[in-house]
């Protein structure tokens, strides 16, 4: 998935379970991969703004957010 929100930092969310395709436009710009029962989306995150959006959207769908991880400062 692409976005047109901008470089920003890169992060890595692991959610509890394997999430379906169709979550994916739930979670714009964010790379969806399934692992070892889990899912983990990782994409640009603009802001500390954008990235409580994110972990918003995980509580409000009710999915388990097992980690929030920074992977990589945007230059």
């Amino acid at each position: 998935m692409s976005t047109e929100r901008g470089r920003g930092n890169t992060y890595r969310l692991v959610l509890g379970g394997e999430l379906g395709d169709r979550f994916g436009v739930l979670f714009e710009g964010m790379h969806m991969a399934r692992a070892d029962g889990d899912t983990v989306l990782t994409g640009p995150v603009t802001d500390q703004a954008h990235l409580a959006g994110l972990i918003a959207r995980t509580q409000e769908l009710g999915l388990e957010l097992i980690s929030v991880a920074l992977v990589e400062k945007a230059p």
